[in-house]
């Protein structure tokens, strides 16, 4: 506790020596992705005690990628973090502990590290509980733990040995997730099972010899995996599958216990997400009630979730069924009746937390940007607002409602864990490393503009380089495009390590832009729906509407503008170059889906199926259009990739080689779908040649 005291004051001390020299520091893509991270690393996975008196999470306070587990014990003063394990290294590839959880007793913790399972008391050495693949592991009221291993599932008596109760031998069929019933004597299990699921081989070209993997990869319109749930008695090891009338190849999105122990809350729809089920399922396999039922045709989203109400005669559930997701609650004896809305206004809820005496909800309000966290009362009523600074509050209700643990971040702050509570917040977190704060940060600017096709009201995202003259014109760079990306927090889209990426190109001059396409979060359900079998159609407009909205500042340059993205963002990359020439000077698509035949069978939610809509297919597929590219285009994709086909880039080179067009092709040859969040060497090589890219024909520099 004293050495975290000792480092915090270390880093105010540092701080102030280096403020006067803010804007002469200049970053390279080397020190930005390299380690000790400048960021730090974030904390992930905090945990509350049973009784809300402890908090454990996972962190490394040194910048390195491995975590290790540290708790904060609210009876001690000062309230601070102290490091309970001591496994992390400094290594790039080693992952650190994984997961933690709390034993009921809220002395004990069990952590996984290394796929084995480890029990300690603060304090005191671990012990190992459980080796060879051990994952996923919870407890039960009762202090038996469970665990996956293989996609089977153990359970571990307080006094005992592990023992298997649920095993397959067939290796397509796994127990994905698993819920402990209230009393401990019940396991909820959801199996997959993908036996029917396509066969493909992917190439592996960095082995001894060139080997073959196959991976089962289904294509829109083909089998996809089946799911079925079942119930587990732990006391002998019999299962019951549960009848939830519907075919194994719908998905279910969520299953709760009832607080009774007797039955099971289930979000189930079609594949399509066009018709939701609400259904309470008798855990004895009994029967099946449907509570609640949603039929939309033009639904493209399924942002839902499910809870009971703690007095188990209602639930509350996530609902767009009046403009945009929010909180809903319906009896459960008023089946098929209509639901009472609990939350209403201008904004969308991103997910919430029942407790005993209110609903704790996280929404974009009261900027779209923002993610904020609300109390509202069981019934309804007016909400109160308990975060207060601007960006991205991502929250863990403690037991009791009374405190939060707060993953934060915005564009001025990497992700740092804070308490929340009535009277304040407390920062528990130092994660940047010194010369972190040598450098001036750029902070976004967010706008509104109407789209060029319907006079929509879009959103926007812009960064501009520091010191910016408004005198002179900059060129521009639209990425990385993708649908949910206006968003105020660290790097943006932080589904990939953007923000140092963002920083280098405003070193360089460039102005960055991004909008909300069609199809995302949080702007009203009709601007979901748009994108509705429409890839590659009315997003590309979207995007085209943000640089008409720079051509009315006076200091963007329009007429050197850059676009890039990955996967859907580099099918939108792909296909703004191909069907708007001339609009921008080049583009750098990374793992684009070229080919949307080729994609995921996820993507039927907004395409259908290619049997009925293969016009609509063809149309969304950059391939079709590759006769439309007279600007340059830079593709950068692994070839271990198994969610985006590495074959689909080279058919669309070899297309544009036989058309004559200007392409370049960079090959990551160890690289999955992930290229620039995997090894840093690999995505230091990959961001150096989308900048030298973008120098070379946007800014007209280099060779």
């Amino acid at each position: 506790m004293t050495n975290f005291c000792y480092r915090v004051l270390g880093y105010l001390v540092a701080i102030s020596l280096l403020l006067p020299s803010l804007s002469e520091a200049q970053l390279s893509l080397d020190r930005l992705y390299s380690l000790p991270s400048l960021i730090g690393t974030a904390p992930k996975r905090p945990v509350w005690s049973g009784d809300g008196g402890k908090l454990a999470f996972l962190w490394n306070d040194r910048g390195y990628p491995a975590r290790d587990v540290w708790i904060v014990d609210l009876g001690l003063e000062p309230t601070a973090p102290m490091r309970v394990t001591h496994h992390a290294s400094e290594a790039e590839g080693d992952r650190g502990v994984l997961d933690v959880v709390w034993h009921p007793d809220g002395e004990r913790l069990v952590y996984e590290l290394e796929a084995t399972l480890h029990s300690m008391r603060v304090g005191e050495a671990s012990e190992v509980l459980a080796a060879g693949g051990a994952t996923a592991a919870t407890y039960a009221s009762s202090g038996e733990l469970a665990f996956l291993r293989d996609g089977d599932l153990w359970v571990l008596p307080p006094l005992g040995e592990p023992r298997r109760l649920l095993a397959d031998a067939r290796a397509e069929v796994r127990i994905v997730t698993y819920r402990w019933s209230p009393d401990g004597r019940h396991i909820a299990v959801l199996e997959s099972d993908e036996r029917r699921v396509p066969l493909r081989g992917v190439p592996d070209y960095m082995s001894t010899d060139v080997e073959m993997a196959s991976v089962r990869r289904p294509f829109p319109g083909e089998e996809p995996r089946s799911l079925r749930l079942g119930v587990v008695t732990v006391a002998d090891a019999s299962i019951t599958w549960l009848d939830l009338e519907a075919k194994p190849t719908e998905s279910i999105f969520s299953y709760r216990w009832s607080p009774d122990g007797r039955s099971l809350l289930v979000d189930r729809s079609d594949l399509y997400v066009k018709s939701r089920r609400i259904l309470l399922v008798d855990a004895g396999g009994g029967g099946v009630s449907e509570l609640y039922r949603e039929d939309d045709p033009l639904n493209v989203t399924a942002y839902w979730q499910v809870e009971w109400a703690r007095d188990g005669r209602g639930f509350y559930f996530l609902s767009d069924r009046d403009d945009d997701y929010h909180i809903y609650y319906l009896a459960t004896l008023n089946r098929g009746g209509e639901p009472r809305r609990i939350t209403s206004g201008d904004f969308a809820v991103a997910h919430f937390t029942v407790r005993q005496d209110a609903i704790h909800y996280v929404a974009n309000a009261p900027r779209p940007e923002d993610r904020q966290l609300f109390r509202i009362g069981l019934e309804g009523g007016e909400p109160e607002q308990r975060t207060e600074r601007a960006g991205t509050h991502d929250l863990v209700i403690s037991p009791d409602g009374r405190l939060a643990a707060d993953m934060f971040s915005s564009d001025r702050m990497p992700p740092e864990l804070f308490l929340v509570g009535d009277e304040g917040e407390q920062r528990l977190t130092q994660s940047p490393q010194p010369e972190f704060y040598e450098h001036d940060w750029v902070s976004a600017q967010y706008v509104t503009f109407p789209s060029h096709v319907d006079g929509t009201t879009l959103h926007g995202r812009m960064l501009l380089p520091p010191e910016l003259s408004e005198q002179r014109k900059y060129p521009v760079i639209v990425g990385s495009v993708y649908s949910n990306t206006v968003r105020n927090q660290w790097g943006g889209r932080n589904a990939h390590p953007l923000w140092g990426l963002e920083q280098y190109l405003l070193q360089q001059g460039y102005i960055l832009f991004v909008v909300d396409i069609r199809g995302s979060w949080g702007h009203g359900r009709e601007l979901r729906r748009g994108i509705r079998l429409d890839y590659g159609g009315i997003d590309v407009e979207d995007i085209h509407s943000g640089v008409k909205y720079l051509e009315t500042l006076d200091y963007a340059d329009t007429s050197r503008v850059g676009i890039w993205g990955s996967s859907y963002g580099g099918l939108l990359t792909c296909m703004s170059l191909f069907k708007k020439p001339g609009i921008y000077k080049a583009g750098v698509a990374g793992a684009p889906v070229t080919n949307v035949f080729h994609a995921l069978t996820g993507e039927m939610r907004v395409m259908m199926s290619p049997w009925d809509e293969a016009a609509a297919y063809e149309g969304a597929s950059a391939f079709s259009h590759a006769a439309g590219l007279r600007d340059p285009l830079l593709i950068i994709h692994g070839m271990r990739d198994r969610i985006v086909l590495y074959k689909d880039s080279l058919a669309l080179v070899e297309r544009l080689m036989e058309l004559g067009k200007n392409v370049d092709l960079v090959t990551l040859p160890s690289s999955r779908h992930g290229w620039d969040r995997e090894d840093l060497y690999q995505t230091r090589f990959a961001f150096k040649k989308l900048v030298e890219y973008f120098n070379r024909y946007v800014k007209g520099v280099g060779p």
